[in-house]
């Protein structure tokens, strides 16, 4: 039998599989890159002698690079029935290198080698940097493009040849193309860049991930669209069910580019939370959370003017430099004005706090004969915008097929 099966091994040790470059574990670009330096200079991303951490992944960009060890394992094959692996082989797709910078003032500056600087690893070529600090939190430069990304101005940064220069808002990074990552390309040689954070304040309803079976919750498998999912949820307790609309904050690299999220047929683009409430006086949100105080908006959604809803869809659509789920103060002036309520209004909202010390907001249902729409509003970025989220309440039950 060893006779037979050896030079068969023999063969699988010589003749390593081919794979097409566009294996995800090899370089993003493809191609071999030049050696050389990236120098980095990122002002206001750090504190005055702080200690930051600087990650590089250097990948190969041919199949045939790739480190692999193999070891035999014919005797444990042999008592394996139905068997053929009598290599084990253990692949190297990454190398990571880390460096501990200590910042002298505000201003992070390090620098880069785009070749591995291992000598093992020197087929290696730089995938992703990654810095972590304080003041940053995390930044990474990972979407790699083949030649000088065309980016939308409103991410805040020119591209050059070989330099990425201009501010940036991390929190605004989430549209295509870059997807929450700061680019890089072959010829790119130098980044200056001014770290503008913003504190986004949270604005949350409803948690469908708080709803636990052993609770009495049922939940649907969650429905994907362009842009977003939807989970259907309700308590078996009553016919009360919420549909809640997640939209993506970052584009998914597996997905198509998509202009505006399509959420599923009857939801408002741009609606987080459809409440089907055919009876009951009052609805409890135990997950609700606003970091600062909110404003309210609540009107019929049929007096939702074409203007408010194309103001409402654009908070949830991903735009270049700007916090997803967010307006200007102009725009959410626009989107009051538009959506003054009448005098009768057929909801309102009362905020309590539990013998826990738990804050809850609870709706009263007044009037309710239609739907309404209710729309949340906090402002930050000393008062320049407004991040939000909202509800569609429905008198009608659901119409849909219930979670089980």
């Amino acid at each position: 039998m060893l006779r037979t099966v050896f030079p068969l091994l023999c063969l699988t040790l010589l003749t390593p599989a081919l794979m097409p470059a566009s294996d995800s574990s090899l370089h993003p670009h493809g191609k071999k890159i030049t050696a050389g330096e990236i120098h980095f200079t990122l002002r206001d991303a750090a504190c005055v002698g702080e200690d930051f951490a600087v990650e590089c992944v250097y990948r190969p960009y041919r199949e045939r690079d790739v480190i692999k060890h193999r070891s035999l394992q014919l005797l444990d094959s042999l008592f394996r029935s139905g068997s053929g692996n009598f290599i084990n082989v253990q692949r190297e797709e990454f190398h990571s290198v880390r460096q501990q910078i200590r910042a002298t003032d505000t201003t992070a500056k390090f620098t880069v080698a785009l070749r591995d600087p291992d000598a093992a690893h020197e087929a290696y070529q730089l995938a992703s940097v990654r810095i972590v600090s304080s003041r940053a939190g995390t930044l990474e430069f990972e979407r790699w493009f083949d030649a000088v990304p065309a980016l939308d101005s409103g991410f805040g940064f020119t591209c050059t040849a070989e330099a990425l220069r201009g501010a940036i808002r991390p929190s605004g990074l989430g549209a295509l193309p870059l997807r929450g990552s700061l680019p890089l390309w072959p010829t790119l040689r130098t980044v200056d860049i001014t770290f503008a954070s913003v504190e986004t304040p949270t604005v949350q309803l409803w948690d469908a991930m708080a709803k636990h079976h052993w609770d009495g919750w049922r939940q649907a498998t969650p429905q994907a669209w362009p842009g977003g999912r939807s989970t259907v949820a309700r308590h078996i307790g009553g016919p009360t069910v919420w549909r809640a609309n997640d939209y993506h904050a970052y584009a998914p690299a597996s997905e198509p580019p998509v202009a505006r999220p399509v959420p599923p047929a009857g939801a408002l683009p741009g609606v987080a939370l459809e409440i089907y409430w055919p009876e009951g006086d009052t609805l409890e949100f135990p997950e609700v959370r606003f970091d600062q105080p909110a404003d309210m908006i609540a009107l019929p959604l049929a007096r939702l003017t074409p203007r408010a809803g194309e103001l409402l869809a654009t908070s949830m659509t991903l735009r270049p430099g700007v916090e997803h789920g967010s307006l200007t103060a102009a725009e959410w002036d626009e989107l009051a004005d538009i959506a003054t309520a009448p005098n009768d209004v057929a909801v309102t909202t009362k905020m309590k706090t539990t013998a826990e010390g738990k804050d809850v907001m609870v709706i009263h249902r007044g009037k309710l004969r239609e739907p309404w729409l209710c729309i949340f509003g906090v402002e930050y970025d000393e008062e320049r915008r407004s991040v939000l989220t909202s509800l569609v309440l429905n008198p009608a039950p659901w119409s849909g097929p219930l979670p089980e």
